[in-house]
């Protein structure tokens, strides 16, 4: 009962003391209680209960939430602080230092109104200007249209890419990821989940390619578009196992008639080896195909990039990339797969690691062999191979420790010369 209910039953218990008995007063002057009394019925019977509730729920972190579900709201974050030594005897000392640094300092805000709508709000401290991440709003259960979503989000395609970095198994993205992903943009989607279970889910959006991290970008005709297919099969939640395949392809249009294509070897904040640089084109074409499988413990998944640059008034240069990576958890966990997004969740932890008692958390070990290759058309962004080896402790649900070694391998150009480079990596994770 709100305050002005309450202020209200209260003075309709004075009335009613005070009032006199006789019946003509009684009914000039009905009860105001019984009337307060009588619409609380009503609302609580129309489904109406605006209580709150507040807690805390595993996997999904600090949420409040009225008792009809119609109103709920997520507050959260995360902090992701990153340590790194390079070496190198191939080249410059500069662009191989050592490094620590906060990688990501978020705040967010999602939740849902009047149940079928829903919104976020992601923003990163990190850098000279707070930068954005998923501002957008929408609606969901729109039949056959299923859910549509406005702002700022990621274009539907690659696997890796769409895995919240919560979740994926490394520091840091595939190079094929990085380079060819267009992550972020300013964007309208639509999508929905289709067959038995839905098995087949289908993402479509149009976005405006290179939105500013301040969610701006100004140019004539730059509208690009992406499509999404992603299935999975063999899915059984109890042996935690599924077989998930997708496809993925989007039409750019560059802003300016100018591409950029560029990754860095595994970690954050360090020179990236292989970058095209800027080079005139009108648009391309990206494809991405996936693949991943979960067993109990076991998890592997692998992504294939096709890049065609048109309209370059010369040679129309093509690029590629892959990856592949195995996991596997030791002890107290395993990977979770999220069949409405298609993709990475995430992981259960048996038992939150305590030094006084309790579980050890969950140890997982994992490997990841990535190239990519920029030198095509008179363009020599380089080639890079890179091996990674990884294990990361959790320390329950929503934190964990990262270590990564890393050994990359860069030829056939680059803008930084050819050569080795190995780098340890560690990182301390926390998300809410």
């Amino acid at each position: 009962m709100n305050l002005f209910l309450r202020i209200a039953a209260a003075l309709a218990v004075v009335v009613a003391c005070a009032a006199p008995r006789a019946a003509a007063a009684e009914s000039a002057n009905p009860s105001l209680q019984k009337e307060v009394e009588s619409y609380l019925q009503e609302t609580k019977a129309a489904g109406g209960d605006s209580t709150a509730k507040v807690e805390w729920k595993s996997g999904k972190g600090l949420t409040f939430a009225t008792a009809d579900k119609a109103f709920t709201m997520h507050i959260g974050g995360r902090v992701f602080f990153d340590n790194y030594w390079a070496t190198s005897d191939d080249f410059d000392s500069g662009d191989t230092e050592d490094a620590s640094f906060f990688r990501t300092i978020r705040l967010e805000a999602d939740g849902t109104m009047f149940t079928n709508a829903f919104y976020k709000v992601q923003v990163d401290f990190v850098g000279s200007e707070v930068a954005l991440k998923d501002i957008y709003m929408g609606l969901k259960k729109l039949g056959p249209a299923g859910t549509f979503t406005a702002g700022h989000f990621k274009v539907p395609i690659g696997l890796e890419e769409l895995t919240s970095s919560r979740f994926i198994t490394f520091m840091e993205r595939a190079t094929a990821s990085q380079a060819f992903a267009p992550s972020r943009e300013n964007s309208f989607m639509l999508n929905n989940n289709f067959a038995k279970d839905g098995m087949l889910g289908v993402f479509a959006s149009i976005y405006r390619y290179t939105t500013s991290d301040q969610g701006n970008v100004t140019d004539d005709g730059s509208t690009s578009f992406a499509v999404r297919f992603a299935a999975f099969f063999l899915h059984d939640k109890e042996q935690n196992r599924v077989l998930h395949v997708g496809f993925g392809y989007t039409y750019v249009t560059a802003v300016d008639d100018s591409l950029r294509f560029r990754a860095r070897p595994g970690v954050g904040n360090i020179a990236r080896f292989v970058d095209t640089g800027t080079f005139a084109a009108n648009d391309a074409s990206i494809f991405c195909a996936e693949l991943l499988f979960h067993w109990q413990a076991l998890h592997a998944q692998m992504e294939f990039y096709g890049v065609d640059a048109q309209g370059a008034g010369g040679a129309e240069p093509g690029f590629t990339g892959w990856y592949v990576e195995v996991g596997y958890f030791l002890v107290g966990g395993k990977r979770n797969y999220s069949t409405g997004k298609k993709g990475v969740d995430r992981p259960h932890i048996d038992q939150n690691f305590h030094a006084g008692g309790g579980g050890p958390g969950a140890w997982q070990v994992a490997f990841r062999y990535d190239t990519i290759d920029l030198t095509d058309g008179g363009i020599a962004g380089g080639v890079q191979d890179t091996i990674t080896f990884g294990i990361n402790w959790y320390w329950n649900p929503h934190m964990r420790v990262m270590f990564n070694y890393i050994w990359a391998d860069i030829g056939d150009g680059g803008p930084l010369g050819e050569g080795e480079l190995n780098i340890f990596a560690m990182r301390f994770q926390v998300d809410f």
